[in-house]
């Protein structure tokens, strides 16, 4: 059984390994492994959820208030499930800088920002946009004057 050391994950030389180099130190997972395919599977999953909602966007009415925040939220899911997978490949063939692992946190972070805003906008808005979109039938247009 491997152990896993999770002290090294608080010191900066293990993010930030292979950077300052034209090629990456840390070496590239390996391809049996089920920690390759459970990152190449999240990545695909995320991507592939942002294309579950691009596509639900097309089955909404075009008045109903989720039809902009869906083309919102997948575009960003879309692009964190690509820029994973990009960096994934990147990390593999040992590129320096754009295969360290400090990217993999801001990956973690952009989600939770796009999670946040979602989550957010059900707490906080969606009730009272759906009352107004099934009273009129239509969300309500404000023009700058």
């Amino acid at each position: 059984m491997v152990s896993i050391d999770w002290s090294k994950l608080t010191r900066l030389d293990y993010w930030f390994e292979g950077v300052g180099g034209a090629s990456s130190i840390t070496p590239p997972i390996e391809q049996g492994s089920w920690f390759f395919w459970f990152f190449l599977s999240i990545f695909t999953a995320i991507f592939s959820f942002g294309v579950i909602l691009k596509l639900a966007k097309s089955f909404l009415n075009e008045n109903h208030p989720l039809q902009q925040r869906l083309s919102f939220w997948g575009s960003n899911i879309i692009a964190i499930g690509f820029t994973g997978v990009f960096w994934f490949l990147l990390r593999q063939l040992s590129v320096g800088l754009l295969g360290a692992r400090f990217w993999l946190p801001l990956f973690l972070l952009w989600m939770l920002v796009i999670v946040y805003f979602a989550v957010r906008y059900f707490v906080s808005y969606f009730n009272i946009e759906m009352a107004y979109y099934k009273k009129f039938g239509a969300l309500p247009i404000f023009k700058d004057k």
